[in-house]
C-alpha cells in the first residue's frame, strides 16, 4: 500500500473469554498452511530441512482393517468434548489428551493414527514443542494447529519447528473444520500407500535381477507394471499440495483475517499485476512469481501496531511514519525464512521505490529497481486511487493520474499495460455491476444467480467467472472452499436473487 492511501484495520486481538466460547462459533474460517524447513534464529537466518526425521525404524504398512484415529490435544476438556461430539459420524475414532505429555503416550501406543490436531497455548508444553516431538515418533501422521491467538510469529514456529501443514483459527466454523481434518488424512492415505508402492517397487526390482536373461518378454512386462507403478506413486504424490502454494495461502489468510481492506487490496493488486505481466508476454513463471510477490507485497503490515494500521498517512507522525515504512524491510524477512519464496523477497522489499529515486525503503531509481516491484507499486496506486463511485468519469480521472506519475513514482514503460489492466480488472467489472448489485455469502449462491464480479481463491487464481451460475461454477466453488472459505462475499444482481 502507498503513504497517499487510508490504513485502516480493526484489532485482530483474541482473548481469553473469547477463546473460551470459540467452540461455538461457527463463523470463523481457518488459515492454511503445509510443512517447511525448520527455522532457525531470527527471520532472515538459513533454515535447516523441516520434517525432523526419527532413528527409529517406520512402523509396516497397515492393513484395510485397523481402526483410522484422529488425537486431538487441548488442555480444555470443554473443547475437546465439542471435538469429539463434531466427528461423531466420521469414518474414525476421535483419541484426546488434555496435555502433550498425554498426547505422546497415546501416540507411542497408538497405531494407525492419521492426524494430529493440537491446541497452540497449553501449560507446560506449547503445540508447537508437542508437535515437533510427535514429528519423531509418527513422521507420516499431518499435523495441525488449532489456536485462539493470530500471529504470523506463532505461525511460522508451528511450520518450521512443529512440522504443522496447517494453522487454524479458533472460533472454527465446524464444516471448514471437517473439510480441513477430511483433507488431511486423504494426504495421510496418500502418504501410506506411496510407501507401500515404494516397498513394492524395491521388491520388484530385487526379483528382476533374478529373473533369468533369456526370460525377454517377462522382463519386457514387468517392466511395464513397474513403470506404471512409478506413474500412480507419481500421481499421487502432485495430488498433494506445494510447500509454496501452502505458506503462500497460510499468509493470504493471514491477511484476511486481519482486516478486510488488506484482503481486498491484495487480491486486486494481485490481480491488476496478472493482467499487466501478460500484456509485457513475460515468461509464465516469472508471471506468477510476480502475482503470489503482489498478493503478499503487503505481509510486513501484520508486524506492524493497530494504530498505525487505523490511520490515514497523513496523520501519522514521525516515529509512526517510521514503523509504517519499516513493513517493507518486514516484508522481505518474512519471505527470507521460506527458501520457496526468497524470490519475491526483493519485490516485496522494493514496492514502494519511486522510479526517480524518491521513494523508500532503500531510494533505488530506474531499472535498479525489480520489474516486479515496479509493477506491484503501479497496481497499488491504482488499487487506491480508482474510484468506481464517479461513474465513468472514474477511468479518465485515474488515467490523468497515472499519465503526471510516469517518470515519477512509476516506470513509462508500465504506461499500456497499467492501462489494460485498469480496463480489464476495474472498469469492465464496475460497468458490469452496475447499481443492482448485492452482496451474498459464497455458502447462499444458487444456481441461476448472475454473478456480477469474478471470484478468486486465496492466491489470487480466477475459479469462476462472472455470469450466470450453473452447475458446473458450482462444483468448482465446491472444490476451492478450503481456499475460498464459504463465509467469503460474493456479489450477484438483485433480480437474480
Amino acid at each position: 500500500m502507498t503513504e497517499s492511501s487510508e490504513l485502516t484495520a480493526e484489532s485482530g486481538e483474541v482473548t481469553e473469554e473469547n477463546r473460551d466460547a470459540a467452540h461455538v462459533n461457527n463463523d470463523a474460517a481457518a488459515a492454511n498452511a503445509a510443512p517447511l524447513p525448520e527455522q532457525s534464529g531470527s527471520a532472515g537466518d538459513a533454515v535447516p530441512a523441516a520434517a525432523p526425521v526419527s532413528d527409529a525404524p517406520r512402523p509396516p504398512p497397515l492393513s484395510e482393517e485397523e481402526s483410522l484415529h484422529i488425537l486431538c490435544v487441548d488442555d480444555e476438556e470443554n473443547i475437546l468434548k465439542t471435538l469429539t461430539r463434531l466427528f461423531r459420524g466420521e469414518p474414525f475414532k476421535v483419541l484426546t489428551a488434555t496435555s502433550g505429555k498425554a498426547g505422546l503416550e497415546i501416540i507411542r501406543s497408538t497405531r494407525n493414527i492419521g492426524l494430529i490436531l493440537s491446541d497452540q497455548r497449553m501449560p507446560e508444553m506449547t503445540g508447537t514443542e508437542f508437535l515437533k516431538e510427535a514429528a519423531e515418533i509418527v513422521p507420516d501422521t499431518p499435523r495441525m494447529i488449532l489456536t485462539g491467538y493470530a500471529d504470523v510469529h506463532a505461525a511460522i514456529d508451528a511450520i518450521n519447528q512443529g512440522g504443522a501443514q496447517r494453522f487454524l483459527m479458533k472460533p472454527w466454523n465446524e464444516n471448514e473444520l471437517r473439510l480441513a481434518v477430511r483433507d488431511g488424512l486423504q494426504r495421510y492415505h496418500l502418504i501410506r500407500e506411496n510407501v507401500r508402492l515404494s516397498a513394492l517397487v524395491i521388491k520388484q526390482k530385487d526379483e528382476l535381477a533374478e529373473w533369468n536373461s533369456n526370460l525377454k518378454s517377462r522382463v519386457l512386462q514387468q517392466t511395464g507394471v513397474i513403470r506404471k507403478q512409478l506413474e500412480e506413486a507419481h500421481q499421487q504424490k502432485v495430488k498433494t499440495q506445494s510447500t509454496s502454494d501452502a505458506i503462500i495461502n497460510m499468509f493470504a489468510d493471514l491477511l484476511d483475517q486481519r482486516h478486510f481492506r488488506l484482503s481486498r487490496h491484495s487480491r486486486t493488486v494481485a490481480a491488476l499485476a496478472d493482467v499487466m505481466t501478460r500484456a509485457l508476454n513475460l515468461p509464465q513463471a516469472q508471471r506468477e512469481e510476480i502475482r503470489d510477490a503482489a498478493l503478499l507485497h503487503d505481509i510486513g503490515l501484520l508486524c506492524v501496531s493497530d494504530k498505525v494500521i487505523a490511520k490515514s498517512a497523513e496523520q501519522l507522525g514521525a516515529d509512526d511514519l517510521a514503523e509504517y515504512r519499516a513493513h517493507t524491510v518486514r516484508g522481505e524477512a518474512v519471505m527470507e525464512v521460506f527458501p520457496e519464496l526468497k524470490g519475491m523477497g526483493g519485490m516485496i522489499r522494493h514496492h514502494h521505490e519511486d522510479y526517480d529515486g524518491s521513494g523508500f525503503p532503500d531510494g533505488l531509481k530506474g531499472e535498479r529497481i525489480p520489474l516486479g516491484a515496479r509493477i506491484i507499486h503501479l497496481a497499488s496506486f491504482i488499487e487506491q486511487n480508482y474510484a468506481p463511485d464517479l461513474g465513468i468519469a472514474a477511468k479518465y480521472q485515474l488515467t490523468r493520474k497515472l499519465s503526471a506519475g510516469m517518470g515519477g513514482p512509476f516506470d513509462p514503460a508500465l504506461a499500456v499495460a497499467a492501462n489494460l489492466a485498469v480496463q480489464e480488472v476495474l472498469v469492465e467489472s464496475a460497468t458490469k455491476q452496475a447499481p443492482v448489485e448485492q452482496e451474498v455469502l459464497l455458502k447462499d449462491l444458487k444456481i441461476g444467480m448472475i454473478m456480477t464480479r469474478d471470484i478468486y481463491n486465496s492466491h489470487g487464481l480466477l475459479i469462476v467467472e462472472r455470469g450466470t451460475l450453473n452447475t458446473k461454477a458450482m462444483e468448482s466453488i465446491k472444490r476451492h472452499q478450503l481456499s475460498i472459505p464459504l463465509n467469503r462475499i460474493a456479489h450477484v444482481q438483485k433480480s437474480s436473487v
